[in-house]
């Protein structure tokens, strides 16, 4: 604890000063007819009377202590530095293609996708994400926030199927192949890059999930998406969800960001892969400054206290004015 004016506690010499002079002061002794009789000294009744003149020196010293301004210092502040993360999660047909064991039923590389998406948001709390769905075109489902529930809840609205794999009687979910169809990585990750764009503050990074070739990043294509992420800072990891050999133009565009590209056949691999990115990485802890509040707590409970005694004072523990 320190003051904001501490010029002001020199005045507590006063309350001392007047506390002092009441218990050497005299007085005026007045001759009464009992004065040479054999009275008892009365020793804790004048100690306790001379506590009781005190009272008003000891609300002189806290009403001091009060001008003085009493404050202290908080702990500092601790902060992450915010990470902005757009999720390109491609939901074309083919990611409803099998993953990992069936044992327990049916499982889609969407499944596996979705289910380390939210192990991964859960560990990272406190970062912004956005998810964007692609395939021939792009959809940006839920824009860049801190809520990400959202995320998980859009689950049943995006998942793909496969007509090889689905009974004919399942009601599809996707969205139909003439429109969605085929895989453009390039095309979702300048999409990507101008939503990203737009946020003032934070490190920039996309995660993209896919299985398949995109015909839209092949040299010398490649170059200008690059260019662009880079211009933008983005850091792009990429995860192939087969054991398909990855495309050598997705390889370059994520290590010239600064991220990495992986290989997840199976859930398991899938979750190691994300636990591999979340420490690669890593987050980054601000602490700010100090901040200061004022202090006036532990004089309160005192200033009250002496008050009330004060006042109940007055009520006859004094001194006879005569």
């Amino acid at each position: 604890m320190t003051f904001l004016h501490p010029q002001w506690l020199a005045l507590l010499a006063l309350p001392v000063i007047l506390a002092f002079w009441e218990w050497v002061r005299r007085g005026q002794p007045i001759a009464l007819p009992f004065d040479h009789g054999r009275q008892r000294r009365g020793l804790v009744l004048n100690f306790l009377v001379l506590c009781a003149n005190c009272l008003p020196a000891g609300l002189l010293a806290l009403a001091i202590l009060f001008l003085a301004h009493p404050i202290t210092f908080t702990p500092p502040e601790v902060e992450r530095k915010l990470t902005n993360i757009q999720i390109l999660l491609d939901t074309s047909g083919s990611m409803a293609e099998n993953h990992g064991s069936q044992a327990n039923g049916r499982h889609r590389r969407f499944d596996s996708a979705m289910d380390a998406i939210e192990t991964f948001i859960n560990a990272r709390k406190g970062d912004a994400y956005g998810l964007t769905i692609f395939s021939r075109h792009y959809i940006h489902w839920v824009p860049l926030t801190l809520d990400t529930e959202s995320i998980m809840l859009s689950r049943p609205f995006i998942q793909p199927d496969n007509p090889r794999l689905d009974p004919p009687s399942m009601v599809r979910k996707g969205l139909p192949d003439a429109l969605w169809g085929i895989t453009l990585i390039g095309k979702a990750l300048y999409g990507a890059a101008d939503l990203l764009a737009q946020r003032p503050s934070g490190d920039r990074m996309v995660i993209l999930l896919t299985d398949g070739e995109s015909s839209d990043i092949k040299s010398p294509k490649d170059s200008a998406v690059i260019a662009e992420l880079r211009a933008q800072n983005i850091t792009v990891f990429a995860i192939m969800l087969s054991n398909d050999e990855i495309e050598p133009a997705l390889v370059g565009i994520a290590r010239a960001t600064g991220g990495e590209v992986f290989n997840a056949a199976t859930p398991e691999a899938l979750q190691t892969v994300f636990k591999s990115i979340d420490a690669m990485k890593k987050v980054v802890v601000l602490e700010k400054q100090p901040q200061v509040a004022d202090y006036y707590d532990p004089f309160f409970v005192p200033a009250v206290a002496l008050l009330a005694l004060s006042v109940l004072t007055l009520f006859g523990l004094r001194f006879t004015p005569w």
